[in-house]
């Protein structure tokens, strides 16, 4: 709709781009030695040479920032956005330069002089870009600087697109009433139609986001013709958003977009890495400062009922791997009971007096705190199954392998909600999936806190 004012924006950054690159070349110039002394001796510094290897350094900076498409639209892109276009183009424009350097004798042919000079551009055009998105982000959010969106989707859409857009005020979108497809109707595509033409009519667009359902791609089709016709910017919205649940990420195959179904845990470095050292630390602390403890609760199994003091049982964990887990043995160590299929119940006979103490409490499950050292388990996360039950669970409720793109936790939201033992799967499930959504260190440390706080000789331990 406005392609003048797209034009003169972008020619107003790029001449502000341009500024600051003279002055991070007159900068390094100076230090550098060419002006060193003071007051500066400007007759050297915009002698001819320098003027024209100022204009190679400026040719050369202008076409490599708009080839990686810093002067595209980034209205949706975060603060950040900008450094990893300037990151390609510091590295290129050092190649370049330092190429050009052997042919062009104006050009300063010393390396550190051209390390200098990218360095502190990218420094000054980082800092400088991010102050730019950062007033624009809050003159938006004051409702200056908007476009008029309007939005043509799918009712099953329309509300998680709207909450996300009026969510981020500083997106600066001014937003029309959605114009709704309703798949399976008769002749909805022309209904749709000719609401999309009243509309231009009505009101002046600057974006459209298309969210139909792909029966409705002929539709799409004439609608993207019609705003490319007009100058108005048109984004989709794939068909597969219904089953992408969560926040996720997308990624650049050669030219392909490639979208998660849903952001994992495990994909996050930072949160790993944290996650794990803290694993490290508590189980070491616990395993070392309770060590009385463990003996004690040794000697008090082993002297009131037959077998092993350790119960030893093959549990799923993160990704589907199987791993043995510890615990405090509990029951009796009958030969008809199988403990791989057996489900605990209230008043189980076949559960010790000490055991159940030791259940009520929480005590068996200190021997974990090994399984947690060792990597097969962490603190906070969803509670490892028996492979039995999980391929039972598997079939009979959707979404239940989803809890296995974490590791498996000692203790987890679900079990701090009471959901643990002969209870709900479908409601232990779904806490579950609340922590998969919302996982984050500041959930972890409130889960061991709820933990320290709700489950000792909680209800339902049994």
């Amino acid at each position: 709709m406005f392609p003048a004012r797209t034009f003169l924006i972008n020619a107003y950054l790029a001449c502000f781009d341009l500024a600051v690159t003279t002055a991070c070349y007159l900068g390094v110039l100076f230090v550098a030695g060419r002006g060193a002394s003071w007051p500066v001796e400007w007759r050297l510094m915009t002698a001819s040479d320098r003027i024209l290897a100022l204009g190679w350094v400026l040719a050369i900076e202008l076409a490599l920032l708009t080839h990686f498409g810093m002067y595209r639209s980034r209205r949706l892109g975060s603060a950040l956005s900008d450094l990893r276009v300037l990151g390609k183009a510091s590295l290129a424009s050092f190649i370049v330069l330092e190429g050009i350097a052997r042919l062009v004798p104006a050009l300063e042919p010393s390396p550190r002089f051209f390390v200098s000079l990218v360095f502190a551009n990218f420094l000054c055009l980082s800092l400088a870009r991010l102050v730019i998105r950062l007033i624009l982000r809050e003159v938006r959010r004051r409702g200056h600087n908007l476009k008029t969106l309007l939005l043509i989707t799918s009712p099953g859409l329309c509300d998680r697109l709207t909450a996300k857009i009026n969510q981020r005020a500083h997106y600066g979108y001014h937003l029309l009433p959605p114009l709704l497809y309703v798949p399976g109707r008769a002749q909805e595509g022309e209904r749709a139609w000719l609401e999309f033409q009243i509309c231009l009519e009505k009101a002046r667009i600057d974006d459209v986001i298309l969210a139909l359902p792909a029966e409705a791609n002929g539709l799409t089709a004439r609608l993207v013709s019609e705003c490319e016709s007009r100058g108005i910017n048109v984004r989709l919205v794939p068909d597969l958003l219904p089953i992408i649940r969560y926040d996720t990420q997308t990624y650049d195959l050669d030219g392909i977009p490639l979208i998660n179904v849903r952001l994992y845990p495990a994909e996050c470095f930072g949160y790993v890495v944290l996650k794990r050292v803290f694993d490290i630390l508590v189980s070491v602390i616990v395993l070392v400062a309770l060590s009385p403890v463990y003996l004690m609760i040794a000697l008090l199994v082993k002297l009131t009922s037959l077998g092993p003091v350790l119960f030893v049982q093959e549990r799923m964990g993160m990704n589907g791997r199987r791993f043995r887990m510890l615990k405090f043995r509990t029951m009796c160590a009958a030969p008809t009971l199988d403990a791989d299929t057996h489900w605990t119940r209230s008043n189980d006979p076949n559960v010790t007096a000490l055991g159940r103490l030791l259940r009520r409490s929480n005590l068996d499950e200190l021997p974990q705190f090994w399984n947690v050292f060792r990597g097969d388990m962490s603190i906070v996360g969803p509670r490892p199954e028996r492979p039995f039950f999980i391929e039972r669970f598997r079939h009979e409720i959707p979404e239940y392998m989803v809890r296995h793109y974490v590791k498996s936790g000692i203790t987890g939201w679900a079990q701090v909600h009471g959901w643990r033992g002969d209870t709900s799967i479908k409601d232990r499930l779904a806490h579950d999936l609340y922590y998969m959504k919302n996982w984050a260190l500041a959930l972890d440390f409130k889960i061991l806190l709820l933990t320290l706080t709700r489950t000792f000789f909680h209800r339902n331990a049994y």
